[in-house]
C-alpha cells in the first residue's frame, strides 16, 4: 500500500509500505478519506511540535475507512463497516514511526468493548475507544471533521458550556471554528470570535454572532464594550505564548478560561492579574470517543456541516498530499480533505 511519510523536516512524501496485519482484536480497514489536522500535522511536518514525535512517521490522525477484515475475538465490528479514526501502525522492522497513520491505503482500527469485556489491561484497549462505527446515512467525505467534532465538543462540555453563556473564542483554525459551532448549537447567548480576516465568513456561518481581526489596531477598543456584561467562557484555540492577556480583562466574575491551542506550549505565559474578576483555568482535556453519539446526531440535524472547513468536491488524492500541505501553509483553506 501506499503512506504520506514525514521522511525529514519539511520532507513529505507517498511511499510504499506493506499491508497492515491485524491482530486478533483488530480490523483492517480500506482508509477512503481523511482531513489534515492543520496545525499538528504541519508542526510534526517542520518538528516543532511540543511533544516528540520521531521521524520518519506516517501522518495523519483524521480519517475513516470501511472494515474489509476482522481479526478472529473482534465481535463488534464486521466486514462492511465503516470506522472512525482508522490508520497504519508503526514499521519497526523498517525503521517507520506512526503519527497516528491516517493518511495511508489501509489502516487498523480496534474492538476495544471486545479487549474489554475479555479482560484485558486497560491500557491495551484505551487508545481504541475512538474506534467508532460511522451510520451509513454519513457522508463519508464529511466524516473525517467528526475527529475534530468529538474532541472540540468534548473540551467545551467538560469546561461547563451551557446555554445562555457568552463566549470568546481565539483563533479561526478548524479547531477555533468547530468551538464557535458548538456553542451556537449548545445555545450561546454571544459566541464573539478572533481571528484571521480571511476567516471572518467562515466564523460568521459557523455561529458567530460578532468577529475581529486579530490584527486589528483598534482590537482592544472594539472588544471592551462587551466586557461590560462578560464572557463566562474563554477557549484559546491557537494558543500563542502570552495571547490570552488581551482577553483576560472581558472575563465574568467566576469564568472559565482554557488553552486548546498547542503553538506555545512550552513556553507559555499568562498574566492572571490583567482579570477584573477570579476565574477558573480549565486543565482537564477532552475525551474524543465520549462525543460520538452527539456529534452523529448534530450531523443528521445539519447542526455540524463539513463546507465551512474543506472543499468536498475537490479533495486531494493521496499523491498530491504535499501540494495540499504547500496550500495549508498560505491560509488559503482551513483544512484539506484527502482522498486515499
Amino acid at each position: 500500500m501506499k503512506a504520506a511519510i514525514v521522511l525529514r523536516p519539511g520532507e513529505l512524501a507517498v511511499r510504499d509500505l506493506p499491508m497492515p496485519v491485524p491482530g486478533p482484536y483488530q480490523m483492517l480497514c480500506r482508509i477512503r478519506y481523511g482531513a489534515t489536522c492543520t496545525a499538528t500535522d504541519q508542526h510534526i511536518l517542520d518538528q516543532s511540535i511540543p511533544f516528540p514525535v520521531p521521524l520518519p512517521t506516517i501522518l495523519g490522525h483524521e480519517s475513516v475507512g470501511e472494515v474489509v477484515e476482522v481479526g478472529r475475538k473482534v465481535r463488534h465490528f464486521r466486514v462492511g463497516d465503516r470506522i472512525t479514526r482508522v490508520g497504519a501502525p508503526a514499521y519497526p522492522e523498517l525503521g517507520v514511526h506512526s503519527g497516528w497513520g491516517g493518511f495511508a491505503e489501509y489502516g487498523l482500527a480496534g474492538d476495544a468493548l471486545a479487549m474489554q469485556r475479555d479482560g484485558l489491561p486497560e491500557r491495551e484497549w484505551l487508545g481504541a475507544r475512538v474506534n467508532r462505527r460511522i451510520p451509513e446515512d454519513i457522508d463519508l467525505k464529511s466524516a473525517p471533521m467528526m475527529i475534530t467534532w468529538r474532541e472540540t465538543l468534548s473540551y467545551i462540555s467538560r469546561m461547563g458550556m451551557k446555554s445562555g453563556m457568552r463566549v470568546l473564542i481565539a483563533g479561526t483554525g478548524g479547531n477555533g471554528l468547530s468551538f464557535v459551532r458548538h456553542a451556537a448549537n449548545m445555545g450561546a447567548e454571544l459566541v464573539a470570535c478572533v481571528g484571521s480576516a480571511s476567516r471572518e465568513a467562515q466564523a460568521l456561518q459557523c455561529g458567530a454572532g460578532a468577529f475581529f481581526s486579530y490584527k486589528d489596531p483598534d482590537l482592544a477598543g472594539k472588544l471592551a464594550p462587551y466586557g461590560e456584561k462578560g464572557f463566562h467562557l474563554l477557549i484559546d484555540a491557537v494558543g500563542h505564548a502570552g495571547g490570552l492577556n488581551a482577553y483576560l480583562p472581558l472575563l465574568a466574575p467566576g469564568a472559565v478560561v482554557g488553552i486548546y491551542g498547542i503553538e506555545g506550549e512550552k513556553q507559555m505565559q499568562m498574566n492572571p492579574l490583567l482579570a477584573r474578576h477570579s476565574f477558573r483555568f480549565y486543565r482537564d482535556g477532552y475525551a474524543e470517543y465520549e462525543t460520538h453519539a452527539q456529534v452523529v446526531e448534530d450531523m443528521r440535524l445539519g447542526r455540524l456541516d463539513a463546507a465551512p472547513f474543506y472543499d468536498h468536491a475537490h479533495p486531494f488524492p493521496l499523491a498530491d498530499i504535499a501540494l495540499a500541505f504547500a496550500k495549508l501553509k498560505t491560509h488559503s483553506m482551513v483544512k484539506a480533505l484527502i482522498q486515499m
